[in-house]
């Protein structure tokens, strides 16, 4: 095993090129099913005249294009997929803000997320669903959790 190395890729032409440079070109032609000069393409800067636009950059797009769309959803789907590979998930940014106005409408807004979380259960859904689900639910909680905090430090 490989001492752990400290990488400063920001940009996704800088990553692509760390990882050529830790997998070898090979494998990402192997990966990518694309030839030598693709791969350089992918792991030029944008000044160069030959640079075009990675698989990385290429995401990022798609991604925006389908929460345009409103389906934040499946990227957020598509992201834990992806993040699954080295055991990680994706996580809002930011703390909770309740969408209710009182403890108790955030408290009656519970119950249809686990309500929910419980049939995807019942019916043998995917673990992928129930997991999704089950973290809408403990999002919700929060809220209402965050709701009687502040409900209490207001009395």
């Amino acid at each position: 095993m490989r001492p752990k190395k400290t990488n400063n890729a920001s940009q996704t032409w800088e990553m692509m090129q760390c990882s050529r440079e830790v997998l070898g070109a090979t494998c990402l032609q192997k990966i990518f099913s694309r030839g030598q000069t693709q791969i350089n393409r992918y792991c030029s800067s944008p000044q160069h005249e030959d640079h075009q636009r990675n698989p990385l950059d290429r995401l990022q797009l798609l991604f925006t294009k389908l929460d345009e769309e409103g389906e934040k959803e499946l990227v957020i789907a598509a992201l834990n997929h992806l993040c699954d590979s080295i055991g990680y998930r994706v996580q809002e940014q930011g703390k909770v803000i309740p969408d209710k106005l009182t403890v108790e409408e955030e408290c009656l807004d519970d119950y249809p997320e686990k309500v929910e979380l419980d049939r995807l259960i019942a019916s043998n859904a995917a673990p992928e669903l129930v997991r999704r689900q089950g973290e809408h639910t403990c999002r919700e909680i929060m809220e209402t959790v965050v709701s009687y905090e502040e409900h209490c430090k207001n009395k």
